[in-house]
């Protein structure tokens, strides 16, 4: 166990140093967007292979809470004038509480049942923020949103919000591995994995449910405030069903339980229709083809459970290796 911490440890350390070198490396404005938007995507994909992955809920309403957030805190900043740490925070906080009611009405729900809520959930959000004119500002959105502030310093720059979306990003991936490592994690595991058993050896099943949509509710809901205001623009048309789709195919792609694959995979899906103009107009139908490929070859995704990566790793094991006896020895093992 020890072992395995410190080796995971250099290796994140590692990484995060080289992406906190980027800005040095990738000068242009709008491949820095690209990349920002990276991150806060995996955010909510993070978010999504939390309930997904590790609970087994199916969601279809994960882009409703990241307009909730967003809305929530661009309301606080342009309405109240709430500095935006308070507005960052407490947009999480609502979120968490709406996702427990959503979990609360959900707890004893199969898991067909619950897609069909989440789907539902997440269109009324949708026509709230459309038709809630004196609050939401309708079809016209919110505008000039204010860009995030913290102890006297603006994040108004491609590159300032690419250290402040790498630092939250860093924050998120950590305390959400240190759920799903910890009991609570385990527990969740085994609700996805056989809620009968997960029940008799002492599991309270629906209040588990319950927890696991109020805990990813809040990474989303700080997830759709830096997104607004990084876009510093809120549109109801933003927050659909084809939205979160999207989201959930960057979890699924990635690999579900798999907390790499969740940045992996959103990657994938954010990059790749920005190389030209022709993939954009037909990433609808490149999406869909790459997923039921997945679906037929690596039904867990690129990382997960038996996905490719894991392929790769069960196929190194048949290349031959010098035995350890040769490695000592420098010779040729007898």
């Amino acid at each position: 166990m020890g072992k395995g911490k410190s080796r995971a440890l250099p290796g994140g350390l590692i990484v995060l140093v080289l992406a906190a070198l980027i800005p040095l490396v990738v000068r242009g404005d709008y491949h820095l967007r690209v990349l920002n938007m990276v991150m806060l995507y995996s955010i909510v994909a993070l978010s999504i292979n939390l309930i997904v992955g590790f609970s087994g809920q199916l969601d279809f309403g994960r882009s409703a809470f990241v307009g909730l957030g967003a809305y929530w805190s661009a309301i606080l900043m342009l309405r109240l004038h709430v500095p935006f740490l308070v507005a960052f925070l407490s947009a999480g906080l609502f979120c968490t509480l709406i996702g427990a009611g959503l979990g609360l009405l959900c707890r004893k729900s199969s898991f067909d049942y619950l897609t069909l809520i989440t789907i539902g959930f997440n269109e009324i959000c949708r026509l709230i923020f459309l038709n809630w004119l004196p609050v939401t500002n309708g079809a016209m959105g919110l505008r000039r949103i204010p860009a995030p502030s913290l102890f006297g310093f603006t994040f108004d720059t491609n590159v300032r919000y690419f250290y402040f979306s790498l630092v939250l990003l860093t924050l998120c991936y950590v305390a959400i591995r240190r759920i799903t490592k910890s009991k609570l994690g385990r527990a969740f595991e085994a609700v996805r994995d056989d809620p009968i058993a997960a029940a008799y050896s002492g599991i309270r099943v629906p209040d588990y449910k319950v927890l696991n949509f109020a805990l990813a509710s809040f990474f989303t809901g700080i997830a759709g405030s830096a997104m607004v205001h990084y876009t510093q623009y809120a549109s109801p048309f933003n927050y659909t069903l084809d939205e979160s789709i999207y989201q959930l195919q960057m979890a699924i792609l990635g690999g579900l339980g798999s907390l790499p694959g969740s940045i992996l995979g959103t990657a994938l899906l954010v990059i790749a229709p920005e190389i030209s103009r022709v993939f954009y107009e037909y990433r609808l139908m490149f999406v869909g083809v790459l997923m039921v490929v997945m679906m037929i070859w690596a039904p867990n995704g690129i990382l997960g459970r038996a996905g490719i990566g894991e392929r790769v790793i069960g196929l190194a094991r048949f290349l031959p290796m010098p035995s350890r006896k040769a490695a000592r020895t420098g010779g040729e093992a007898r």
